[in-house]
């Protein structure tokens, strides 16, 4: 036994190419030792496999540097799937490091022949990547494929070898159905291990963007994803770049006189729960012949898209082959629905890759969520408004619910103006969301610090102004202010600025925290002399000068050091909020201002970006001014909208997703001269092609999910775009037809929202309205006053059981499912008023967070709700 173990392994390190199943680590060991062979030959991953685990099927998926697809660690809870996996021949598709690899081919080219089936009655599709073989870039340059037969459509190119990694995506060119792919899963081909010569056949399916959109980070990351925590990961598919994915040896196979192909799939599978992966199995040996246990495990490449690889023999073609998604026991969660797939491959082509979605049993996926702006929780330990901390009470509450979103207002400096909408920079934090007693606790375990004084002056502020009704704006950011300065002073700017994760941080933003520096400094001497400080293209800085104004070792670096102490710590605070709700499966929601002000960091230092002899607004009798300037998109597509994708990795650190204020502003914007006469439409014409290149230019940016406010007066050209993008619309019932269950997937439905009256105000305040909707919805008896809590609740269920992908719904509507809870007057409920400034951005919520999550009746009726619409399922 020992010697044909150690022939055996000979003749695999040899040929590369041999099936082997060897039970045992110690049967490894022993004929690698008989075999001269040391040990260091089997990659640390392998060992680690699984004590008793067969672990080569060297022939299908290979990874550079010998990487396993598929990861199995250590911890007790695994055991049971290892012991699964043991009995399935634990068949891992990769040969350790050296049995197959060779040297990889970068000279020559090969062809790839596309196919795609396609629905099209007129025009024509398009394959478009950066290489020039796909158009680089521009759709019209890109090869157009012809139609072989019904909705089958092919295209040829010939691509080099040193391109590496090809991507790429569809564009429909037609005149009545033009369509862009949703590119939110990168779609790439790596052509390493390709030979010269060789063609390559690739099979897609255009990705719809109702799939697309659950690839984005609030699902990946944190609803389905739980922040990537290693108990999870352990059971989950091993993670691989593009480029490190090989083709099969086709030297090896053509040396031995074997008609094989490499056939390879890549799967779009958005919906994996955290812990859970993802398998291929069919008819094939190497796919277990329909044997779930025996399927073949995939790695991920990325964005949801899986990849497995095995050689067919041309005679067992054509391959049949479904999916499936197991948990982290072992135990199939999910089967795909649908018919077998079935897939072939042509004489001349040496391999073949199959695109696709996963086929869930239920096709969309619906969840639900709470709006609140961060201001507006009210908790324990705050000091008169909301701060950043406060957002893990709201997780723990959505958890006790079964909500899976939070979203949230503007949270970005907006100076001394309550408006979360007027920013003064598109990266700041605004400095009323620390919490003071958080910064010393950091200082005391960090530094050693006694900072007991300062702490009791905290808590005793905590005390004077938690109990405040409204949010008292100038009181709280005074009170702040001198908080953290006080704590500044205590440590001192020289052991501040030597904290390696404070050095980190500033290293890490300061393509923006500088210049924002500088702008807070230049603003604080401006507004003693300039009575037109409130507009930065006065002022006698130039932003040019912001590297003279932070030079740690000019004069005025002791004010810039104060900037960048309270920003450090605004981000650790919001991140560590993020991370949290990450891990307990709720993301957090964003919001994006249409515009910024002219008083603001962004105008200071990147002007061109912005048309500063206009204001934005919107048309009507009478006109509205928004007073800001609107984006300059000629200017801003220069680089490739660099600023809007500075902006929004920026923002992706803290959120999952985020909202478009007047996303309608991406496809034109009501432009009104500085200096007086009628405001114009810009642009007048072509908005399709200008909603669909600033839109996507974004959309490209980041992982988040891109949810638009698109409401009031909707041009024909928005609706397809957005849905064409995978770009969530807003439904707000009593502004739209208000069939919640004929609203499109891809949209958000909402009760009400900041810019209006909660629905318990709004039945109060608008009878005839309330009215109407109680006869259409309920239509039993005379419509009741108050409302009581019963019809609060049709209301909310009528958003849970609607059609749309997320509803998200304020969380005042929600408190006023239940009588006990509610406000005593609706009125104190409202948010903002639009057009006015009184009482505006001053809401708190009458309900302390802590309290809350202890309703249990409360939070159980509203949890059965959710269950019983069926939101929050993966599967």
């Amino acid at each position: 036994n020992k010697t044909k173990a150690c022939q055996t392994w000979i003749r695999v390190l040899e040929s590369g190419r041999m099936r082997v199943r060897m039970r045992g680590a110690a049967s490894l060991a022993l004929a690698l030792c008989c075999a001269g062979i040391a040990a260091c030959a089997v990659p640390r991953s392998t060992r680690l496999a699984g004590a008793h685990g067969p672990l080569l099927q060297p022939r299908p998926l290979r990874l550079k540097g010998g990487g396993l697809p598929f990861g199995l660690g250590a911890a007790k809870d695994t055991r049971e799937y290892k012991a699964l996996l043991e009995e399935s021949q634990g068949r891992l598709p990769i040969a350790p490091r050296g049995t197959m690899q060779r040297t990889v081919a970068t000279e020559g080219s090969v062809t790839i022949k596309f196919f795609i089936n396609y629905g099209l009655q007129e025009g024509n599709i398009v394959a478009v990547g950066q290489h020039a073989a796909l158009g680089r870039g521009d759709p019209h340059k890109a090869p157009k494929f012809e139609r072989v037969s019904g909705e089958l459509w092919e295209a040829s190119v010939e691509v080099p070898l040193s391109e590496k990694v090809l991507h790429y995506y569809y564009v429909v060119l037609s005149t009545s159905q033009p369509r862009s792919e949703a590119r939110v899963s990168d779609r790439a081909i790596s052509l390493a291990g390709l030979a010269p010569g060789d063609v390559l056949e690739v099979t897609d399916s255009f990705r719809s963007p109702k799939v697309a959109s659950m690839a984005t980070s609030c699902f990946s990351r944190a609803i389905f994803g739980r922040g990537a925590q290693e108990v999870d990961t352990e059971t989950e598919n091993t993670q691989a770049k593009h480029e490190d994915v090989l083709w099969a040896n086709q030297e090896v196979v053509k040396e031995d006189g074997s008609d094989e192909v490499s056939v390879r799939f890549s799967l779009l599978a958005p919906r994996v729960k955290a812990g859970h992966s993802v398998w291929a199995t069919g008819n094939a040996a190497a796919l277990g012949q329909w044997n779930e246990g025996k399927a073949l495990p995939m790695v991920h490449t990325g964005d949801r898209i899986y990849v497995g690889q095995l050689l067919v023999k041309r005679s067992d073609l054509p391959l049949e082959f479904k999916f499936l998604i197991k948990d982290a026991e072992g135990q199939v969660a999910v089967n795909e629905g649908g018919d077998k797939r079935k897939g072939t491959v042509g004489k001349g082509a040496v391999a073949a890759l199959f695109d696709s979605a996963f086929v869930y049993p239920v096709a969309t996926y619906r969840t639900a969520g709470v709006a609140i702006p961060v201001s507006g929780i009210r908790s324990k330990e705050q000091m008169g408004m909301g701060e950043f901390p406060d957002l893990k009470l709201m997780v723990d509450w959505c958890v006790k619910t079964g909500l899976q979103m939070i979203q949230i207002l503007p949270i970005n400096d907006s100076g001394e103006d309550p408006s979360p909408y007027s920013a003064s920079s598109s990266f700041a934090l605004h400095p009323s969301y620390i919490r003071p007693l958080e910064v010393c606790e950091y200082y005391e375990k960090t530094l050693g610090l006694d900072l007991a004084g300062i702490r009791g002056w905290a808590t005793g502020l905590v005390a004077k102004l938690n109990g405040n009704l409204r949010i008292d704006h100038p009181r709280v950011m005074a009170e702040k202010g001198k908080l953290i300065e006080a704590i500044y002073d205590k440590v001192g700017q020289k052991a501040a600025m030597a904290d390696p994760e404070f050095c980190k941080w500033l290293e890490e933003s300061k393509s923006w925290s500088q210049t924002y520096a500088a702008f807070k400094v230049t603003l604080a001497k401006e507004r003693g002399f300039n009575n037109k400080f409130h507009d930065c293209t006065t002022w006698r800085s130039r932003a040019s000068d912001a590297p003279a104004i932070t030079d740690p070792m000019g004069a005025e670096f002791d004010p810039v050091a104060r900037v960048y102490f309270i920003q450090y710590h605004l981000h650790r605070q919001l991140l560590d909020a993020t991370r949290y709700a990450e891990m307990n499966g709720v993301a957090l929601k964003g919001d994006i201002p249409i515009g910024v002000t002219r008083c603001s960091a962004d105008v200071w230092a990147e002007p061109r970006n912005f048309k500063l002899d206009r204001n934005a607004g919107a048309p009507g009798d009478p006109e509205q001014n928004w007073g800001f300037p609107p984006y300059n998109w000629d200017e801003m597509h220069k680089d490739n909208c660099n600023w809007w994708k500075r902006r929004l990795k920026h923002m992706e650190q803290y959120f999952h997703a985020y909202r478009i204020d007047h996303v309608l502003g991406f496809f034109r914007m009501w432009e009104i001269p500085s200096r007086g006469g009628p405001g114009e439409y810009v642009p007048s014409k072509g908005l399709r092609e200008a909603g669909l290149r600033n839109l996507r230019a974004i959309q490209t940016a980041s992982k988040m999910l891109i949810c638009g406010e698109d409401l009031g007066n909707v041009p024909p050209e928005v609706p397809p775009v957005l849905t064409e993008l995978g770009v969530l619309g807003l439904r707000i019932q009593r502004w739209c037809e208000g069939h919640t269950w004929k609203y499109d997937y891809l949209s958000v439905a909402a009760s009400s929202c900041h810019d209006c009256s909660p629905c318990r105000l709004w039945w109060n305040q608008e009878w005839g309205s309330a009215e109407g909707w109680y006869n259409f919805f309920i239509g039993k008896g005379q419509c009741p006053g108050g409302p009581p809590d019963w019809v609060i609740q049709k209301i909310v269920n009528l958003h849970l059981e609607s059609t749309s992908m997320l509803t998200i719904n304020p969380i005042q509507d929600y408190i006023d499912c239940w009588d006990a809870l509610r406000s005593p007057d609706p009125k104190n409920d409202m948010i903002n008023v639009p057009g006015s400034t009184e009482g505006c951005w001053i809401w708190r919520c009458h309900k302390n967070m802590e309290d809350l999550i202890k309703e249990d009746p409360f939070n159980g009726f509203l949890k059965g709700m959710v269950t019983k619409a069926q939101r929050g399922h993966a599967y």
